[in-house]
């Protein structure tokens, strides 16, 4: 589901909502004076500007069965000389999201960067929302830094319904978009039935959660509307995407479909808002 500005409202709610009844609340989002600055990662002697070889790219937009015809996102994973770096851009009408994610070599996330814009803003930089989220000594910090300029240091807490594990971490990530679940599918390696268990972050929402999520993978199945066999697996129990047998999303189940499938035009591409900078942003 895209991110925007029905996210912003429900985040406003649900962040009243914590206020109101804060143990009825997964997200916890403690306020800190300072939060570890590690700098941007870097691959030893090749520094940040390690480019790393594509591992997989993907190019996907809503379909013929999608209720929002215009949500287009690209996404690609690249493997560096110590580990992996994934970005993805996901634009529709009311939002626009660009993100990096920062693995280990075994494809478990060590860092986090979210900028949001939207589309049709008068200002240059789009009304820029950024959001750091730093997972590298064990805990989430987050530096966040909104459209109005004010900035906000937060160490998120685990919440929701089932406990996490004394000393758990950070074992997958989920943002705006569904290529970035490719990452959680190759870490994980499941095969037909299995099911298993991380803490993950995730930061669609304007309020991030911090929480154990399942992911199963299912049977596979003939997807007509892609003329072949796909891998299906769910998340968080409610959430189905389909992947090729490289595991690398490809679509779901709300009609996100590759873009070449789709036989109606792709809508016209959203503004930049100037260049990217998860180094030295927020």
């Amino acid at each position: 589901m895209p991110a925007g500005g029905l996210r912003r409202a429900a985040g406003v709610a649900l962040a009243l909502a914590c206020v109101i009844a804060p143990s009825a609340c997964k997200r916890k989002h403690v306020p800190v004076e300072a939060v570890p600055e590690l700098g941007y990662p870097a691959c030893g002697d090749a520094g940040q500007d390690d480019p790393g070889t594509t591992v997989f790219a993907g190019h996907i937009r809503s379909g013929e069965l999608s209720t929002e015809r215009n949500v287009v996102e690209r996404f690609e994973l690249r493997r560096t000389s110590c580990g992996y770096t994934f970005r993805s851009r996901q634009e529709w009408p009311l939002a626009i999201s660009d993100v990096e994610v920062r693995y280990d070599p075994g494809l478990t996330p060590t860092w986090a960067w979210k900028r949001m814009t939207i589309p049709g803003s008068p200002r240059e930089d789009g009304a820029a929302d950024i959001r750091r989220y730093d997972l590298r000594t064990g805990d989430v910090f987050i530096k966040h830094r909104d459209a109005e300029g004010e900035l906000t240091l937060q160490k998120l807490l685990p919440g929701g319904r089932v406990k996490a594990p004394q000393g758990a971490r950070v074992g997958a990530v989920v943002g705006p978009g569904r290529g970035i679940i490719s990452a959680w599918l190759r870490h994980a390696r499941m095969a037909v039935g299995e099911k298993t268990h991380e803490l993950v972050l995730d930061f669609r929402d304007m309020i991030e959660s911090l929480e154990m999520g399942a992911l199963e993978r299912n049977p596979d199945q003939y997807e007509p509307s892609f003329g072949k066999t796909v891998r299906v697996y769910t998340f968080f129990g409610k959430e189905t995407v389909f992947a090729d047998d490289d595991d690398v999303v490809i679509g779901d189940l709300a009609g996100m479909r590759p873009s070449d499938s789709v036989p109606f035009p792709e809508p016209e591409p959203m503004p930049t808002y100037g260049p990217l900078d998860p180094a030295h942003t927020p």
